[in-house]
């Protein structure tokens, strides 16, 4: 309760000092008009002044995103009309009813970012809204930790919006040409979608460019091991530059997976969970993470073995886990992004062992 007081408080400051920049940038530094007018609604629409009309807008956002909910639409809304009520009666001369529906407008836009990046309680269900079988003594350490940090976890999504959506743009023609040599050199669909198990055990197909002969979970493991002759040669060059992961992106934005986090397991390994490991679904699962960074050779350690499930259930899973558990505990906003840097750095070649 005390950690809630705590951010109640600190968000009420950084409202007023923004509301206090907002009442700088619309009643002071500004010419005054020696007659009072009054301008009515779509003035500015119909004198095609974008340049205000986007300001106005702008200017609002934060405020509708700071506050969330329909206290920020009507918050801006209220600020917006009496601003320019002060501008007309004691400060300017003027007033424009077009930059109170601009300001109410941004305010909303505010309010939907913050919805659509799920900034609040929406980052992290409430413990009582947690699936029955993740709400065990060993999970509760782990939530109670992510409870803490909902700002961050806010700044996490809102991250993986925004680098997801730059990420397609620049990588959408080479994902193109990826798309074609894997047509040309096998029989079968570009991307691999199997089922995999993501926040709250939610199940979601993921996005991979096929590096496999089609149908190759049929006629083998769910584990790829050294040497894998199911692996075509277009395959294994994506595989060694990770390149068969670009598709998801598309994971990404979808919220059904992050930038950094757990790797996503099919769900026959999930029901091998020891009640400690559900902890990590407590976040999306990710492209990448220090487990895999750790493990990004797990398929020649599984090579030898004569029951690959097994051993990678008894195993391997465990040890991956730690590392997993440890990115739950230790969670950082900050610390993610330096997961991505040693990501970069070791499929470049660096190892982390």
């Amino acid at each position: 309760m005390r950690s809630k007081a705590h951010i109640i408080k600190y968000i009420r400051v950084v409202v007023l000092f923004y509301i206090c920049f907002i009442f700088r940038m619309t009643l002071w530094n500004r010419s005054t008009y020696p007659v009072h007018i009054f301008y009515g609604l779509f003035w500015e629409l119909k004198n095609q002044m974008w340049g205000d009309i986007f300001k106005n807008i702008a200017l609002f956002v934060p405020l509708g995103f700071i506050i969330g909910g329909r206290k920020g639409v009507i918050v801006g809304f209220l600020l917006s009309c009496g601003i320019e009520t002060a501008q007309y009666f004691a400060r300017l001369g003027y007033c424009e009813i077009d930059d109170v529906l601009n300001n109410t407008i941004g305010a909303c836009l505010g309010v939907g970012l913050r919805i659509c990046l799920g900034v609040g309680s929406g980052v992290l269900r409430r413990w009582e809204e947690l699936p029955e079988f993740m709400r065990t003594p060993e999970v509760r350490p782990y939530w109670e930790k992510l409870n803490k940090k909902r700002f961050q976890l806010g700044l996490k999504r809102a991250f993986d919006l925004c680098a997801g959506g730059m990420v397609l743009l620049v990588t959408a023609i080479p994902m193109g040409v990826i798309a074609i040599a894997i047509k040309l050199d096998s029989e079968g669909p570009v991307f691999y979608r199997q089922e995999r198990v993501t926040t709250y055990g939610k199940k979601f197909k993921i996005h991979k460019f096929r590096t496999m002969v089609s149908n190759a979970d049929k006629i083998g493991t769910a584990v790829t091991v050294s040497g894998d002759n199911r692996i075509t040669a277009v395959g294994k060059k994506l595989r060694n530059l990770r390149l068969d992961e670009l598709p998801q992106v598309f994971d990404v934005l979808s919220g059904d997976m992050s930038f950094v986090g757990t790797r996503p397991e099919v769900t026959k390994y999930v029901k091998a969970y020891k009640p400690e490991f559900y902890a990590t679904l407590l976040m999306p699962a990710g492209i990448t993470s220090e487990a895999s960074i750790r493990y990004k050779d797990e398929y020649s350690l599984l090579s030898a073995a004569d029951d690959v499930d097994k051993v990678y259930i008894e195993q391997v899973l465990p040890a991956k886990m730690k590392w997993n558990l440890e990115s739950v505990r230790r969670f950082r906003f900050l610390r993610e992004i330096l997961t991505m840097f040693r990501t970069v750095a070791a499929v470049l070649g660096k190892d982390y062992n």
